[in-house]
């Protein structure tokens, strides 16, 4: 399954983003948002994470 943002945690720092080597999400007004048909679940993301907004759907 796709990552997935947490909104209330998320601070739109954009760490996510740059680590995604699928391009899969976008920050977009300080929110990040996942592609499920982009993401290939590498959690590289959920590592990245300041915040620990993202998880594994």
């Amino acid at each position: 399954m796709a990552a997935f943002v947490v909104k209330d945690l998320c601070a739109g720092c954009g760490a996510c983003a740059e680590v995604c080597n699928y391009h899969a999400i976008t920050v977009t007004a300080k929110l990040a948002t996942v592609d499920p048909a982009l993401c290939r679940d590498c959690e590289e993301c959920i590592f990245i994470c300041p915040n620990g907004a993202i998880t594994a759907a």
